[in-house]
């Protein structure tokens, strides 16, 4: 009798191990990649949306999707918050699985297929990566660490490609960097106006005229009356009473134009053009090319 209630006890207990640790045989989920995808497969992301839902603490009321986006981003933050995991930036690392097993230990979460994920492939050169991969598809970023870090600002070049939707740093003439970006759409949907605008980033060669570490926009951004949020969007367009503007960050903004036309970090990038005019890059690829770049850098707009 004995050795039957052992048994069942051990049985038990490796039952319970296991309950406890969904989240820890996972992957980190949604990284900051230079991509800015969410690699994670779509059941992961169901039953971490699953798992945040099941916290009655936080009264959170996330879609189970199993897509990755700004609310399932602030619903992890604010888990985070919450069980003072730090930093809090809605990326889901070792300590926020470690909380995630112990809050949803009770959830019976489906079971997650694991897919044997693609070695990561070095390219040797430029030439290279260009032959393997899709520019006009592919999100995936080419660095030359060598070249890069001969980089002064003098011996700079930015070519943007609008037909690839790719950005090329040049150092002493070679590409040191390729990556996705996403320029100004021909016709852009207004939903104030109901209209379509021409938002084209315009072709040319100019120069930086400004770098801004963290510059806030005059024109997009969150109108707060009594400390609620009223409006977002272009405060040109705003029709209501009188409130404050708040302008949106652009990371490492860099200014081509007096009219407002940059280069700027931000989390949409598409492999289309989408943007108001500006040409968005990936963050870290944002930061990599505000550092190696000075005012007066060359920067080559073609089609």
């Amino acid at each position: 009798m004995k050795y039957v209630k052992t048994v069942l006890a051990i049985a038990m207990l490796f039952s319970f191990a296991n309950a406890k640790s969904n989240f820890k045989s996972y992957d980190n989920m949604c990284e900051k990649l230079d991509t800015q995808e969410c690699a994670n497969n779509a059941q992961e992301v169901k039953n971490l949306q699953m798992a945040l839902n099941a916290d009655k603490k936080l009264k959170l009321h996330l879609k189970a999707d199993g897509k990755w986006g700004k609310n399932t981003k602030a619903a992890v933050q604010k888990f985070q918050k919450h069980y003072d995991i730090v930093p809090a930036e809605g990326y889901v690392g070792a300590k926020t699985k470690r909380v995630l097993d112990r809050v949803a230990k009770n959830v019976k979460l489906p079971r997650v297929k694991i897919v044997k994920k693609e070695t990561k492939r070095n390219y040797s050169c430029y030439a290279d990566f260009k032959k393997h991969v899709n520019l006009r598809k592919s999100y995936k970023v080419f660095k030359d660490n060598r070249l890069l870090s001969k980089a002064n600002g003098k011996n700079t070049h930015i070519k943007i490609d609008v037909s690839e939707q790719r950005l090329k740093l040049y150092v002493n003439g070679k590409v040191a960097l390729c990556s996705p970006c996403t320029t100004g759409a021909k016709h852009k949907f207004e939903p104030n106006t109901k209209t379509y605008r021409d938002k084209h980033t315009p072709l040319g060669t100019f120069r930086i005229k400004e770098k801004i570490a963290a510059k806030k926009s005059t024109i997009f951004g969150e109108m707060y009356r009594n400390g609620k949020k009223v409006y977002h969007g272009d405060r040109r367009k705003y029709r209501g009473p009188k409130a404050k503007y708040v302008g949106h960050t652009m990371h490492n903004w860099m200014r081509l134009t007096s009219g407002g036309v940059g280069l700027h970090a931000s989390k949409y990038i598409k492999r289309h053009p989408g943007s108001n005019g500006c040409v968005r890059l990936p963050f870290k690829v944002a930061s990599t090319v505000f550092s190696k770049v000075s005012k007066g850098t060359k920067v080559s707009v073609v089609n």
